[in-house]
């Protein structure tokens, strides 16, 4: 495969893989193997595919430590499963970066507009992300 490939060409190779494999998953090893693709063009893919997967009325793609890679149609407790574990990553991004780099600025700049609006409106992103990560 060379370059200048669209990403819709590696979606559609990554779609059959997995459709193939379903139920089981496959880890990016074996993506790669079953689809002929380097690691970035199976990441491409697999970013691309996400993207179009709901207007194709396809069941989301997830990914687990134990099953990789899966699109699995009514399974509800997968995909909550998945979203809880992307926002609890995306929730600890964002507490870091808050400890990290916006405490030192608030730190340096207590009385400034511009880190007073971020603090706040940051403080609720990570509350948010932390409800959605436990939410039942």
């Amino acid at each position: 495969m060379g370059r200048g490939v669209t990403a819709h060409v590696h979606a559609e190779a990554i779609l059959g893989a997995l459709l193939e494999a379903r139920p089981a998953g496959l880890t990016i090893s074996q993506l790669m193997t079953a689809t002929e693709r380097t690691r970035a063009q199976a990441h491409t893919g697999l970013a691309h595919l996400r993207k179009v997967a709901a207007a194709k009325g396809l069941p989301p793609v997830t990914w687990d430590k134990r099953w990789g890679y899966r699109m699995l149609d009514g399974a509800p407790d997968v995909w909550i499963g998945y979203e809880r574990a992307f926002f609890e990553t995306v929730h600890h991004r964002v507490e870091n970066f808050i400890a990290g780099t916006l405490l030192p600025h608030q730190k340096k700049t207590p009385e400034d507009p511009y880190i007073r609006t971020v603090m706040a409106q940051m403080g609720a992103i990570e509350s948010t992300l932390q409800l959605l990560a436990k939410l039942e």
